[in-house]
């Protein structure tokens, strides 16, 4: 295997070696990462060289590409509600960036103006996270903070582990807002589970919200509120839907920072802050 393949082999590997000690970027020219293939969504990416224009296309991706010190290569961020394609081409990136659940079509049309490469990051469990880290780590050609960023993860989760070691789990109903929920194949579910907790909604959860049949069934030990739900124990006490819940009626209705829950580099401390609310005499 000659110098190219094996560099390129070793940066794929980045995301398991959180036990290495902190070294400096790979510089000299003896050294060589490129070219180098990322898996993207259902097909390769050929990346030749770091990308220095990138269009950040939702706002965990862009805070991934700022920790990984790439944020000054940022020329075009999406909207709230749509792109403007106009000023996407304008910006003339080399790489566009989205998660894995942007809309397909806009993805394309981003990529006939622009000509760009799109990369679309991966995110429905800590694991898919740590990957996206690594990959947009090869695609800006920092691999070295990549590695750095997912070793802080893994410290987290080997911490809340160590911590959790002799918890029960507790049962748990996440409220996005408006009683929408989130399934076990999320990255909240995947967190949830981390953290000692089992998802009543599980698989079954669908998008819309939960009716209050199928919630008193559940009735969770722990009613976990999103933080940008704007949902308040009075509010919930209110509501016939779920006023009875033995949450509820007991005050176990906790609300977690949405901003740490993102598929970002911040997912280790959401983590440690769910086990911590699940279980608040095991983890401070």
């Amino acid at each position: 295997m000659g110098r190219v393949a094996i560099a390129a082999v070793a940066a794929v590997l980045l995301l398991t070696a959180t036990g290495c000690g902190e070294r400096s970027e790979p510089i000299g020219a003896n050294v060589r990462l490129y070219p180098v293939t990322v898996q993207t969504g259902d097909r390769p990416l050929r990346v030749t060289a770091p990308k220095h224009r990138i269009a950040a296309l939702d706002r965990p991706v862009e805070e991934i590409v700022r920790a990984l010190g790439a944020g000054s290569r940022i020329v075009a961020r999406t909207g709230e509600v749509r792109i403007d394609f106009q000023a996407l081409r304008r910006a003339r990136p080399d790489l566009i960036a989205a998660s894995a659940d942007a809309n397909e079509r806009d993805l394309s049309k981003a990529a006939a103006v622009t000509k760009a490469e799109v990369y679309t990051a991966p995110g429905d469990s800590i694991r898919q996270v740590e990957r996206a880290i690594t990959q947009l780590g090869l695609l800006t050609g920092t691999p070295v903070r990549a590695r750095a960023l997912v070793r802080r993860i893994e410290q987290r989760r080997h911490e809340v582990d160590a911590r959790l070691a002799r918890t029960s789990e507790v049962s748990v109903f996440v409220d996005t807002g408006f009683l929408t929920t989130v399934t076990d194949q999320s990255l909240i579910g995947d967190v949830i589970r981390e953290a000692h907790g089992r998802n009543v909604a599980g698989s079954r959860a669908e998008a819309g919200p939960v009716d209050a049949a199928e919630l008193s069934q559940f009735d969770p030990d722990v009613y976990v509120v999103l933080s940008d739900a704007e949902v308040t124990l009075a509010d919930l006490r209110r509501n016939p839907a779920t006023r009875r819940l033995r949450a509820v009626r007991e005050g176990q209705v906790v609300v977690a920072d949405a901003a740490l829950l993102q598929p970002g580099p911040r997912i280790g401390d959401g983590l440690r802050q769910i086990a911590h609310l699940l279980h608040p005499d095991a983890v401070r």
